[in-house]
């Protein structure tokens, strides 16, 4: 076996004193990574970890953002502007070069979430490959710079979270509203 006592700490060690919860939640860990299942996509313990948590980490997000609910529509205009209601049909979402677009770069996996029944902010779990496009041959290779120049053209302050509820561990979760808000949610 490799020494890797001078490799970087994969983070904080076990709880002292580590409870009997945490001792069961390890074993039950190291047992399922040690088996084989039929189905060798749930060999991934990020897939499976994202299917039992993934409302939990939904919630938690709502309530940390203090948001109601999500619209039936995923508009980041609405978010721009303050409209009521989407304003795009859905074969001309992207073709109104002058005005916000429906959706940013990127956008995958999106919801406007709403307070009050206003709009209060956008998120969308992204897949790293997704926007990167390391195998591209063609500019851009790495769409981050147009999520952020977005941002900026719109007004909106991006925020990318670590915990992402959409495939936990493979998709990276980022969110944008209006400054307003960041200052709202910062000071509370």
């Amino acid at each position: 076996m490799t020494d890797r006592s001078g490799w970087p700490s994969p983070g904080p060690n076990e709880p002292v004193p580590a409870w009997e919860e945490y001792r069961q939640l390890r074993n039950a860990v190291h047992d399922y990574l040690d088996h084989d299942p039929e189905d060798p996509q749930w060999r991934d313990i990020w897939k499976t970890l994202a299917a039992i948590m993934g409302e939990y980490q939904r919630d938690a997000f709502v309530e940390a953002f203090d948001v109601d609910e999500p619209a039936e529509k995923a508009c980041v205009r609405r978010l721009i502007t303050g409209e009521d209601e989407c304003p795009h049909s859905p074969l001309e979402a992207d073709k109104d070069p002058e005005g916000p677009p429906h959706r940013p770069p990127g956008s995958d996996h999106a919801t406007l979430w709403l307070d009050g029944g206003e709009p209060a902010l956008y998120s969308m779990h992204v897949y790293p490959g997704n926007i990167e496009r390391l195998d591209s041959q063609e500019p851009p290779h790495n769409l981050w710079f147009e999520v952020f120049e977005f941002a900026s053209r719109w007004g909106l302050e991006p925020s990318i979270l670590p915990k992402s509820w959409y495939n936990l561990g493979s998709a990276v979760h980022v969110v944008f509203y209006p400054p307003e808000r960041y200052n709202r949610v910062k000071s509370g």
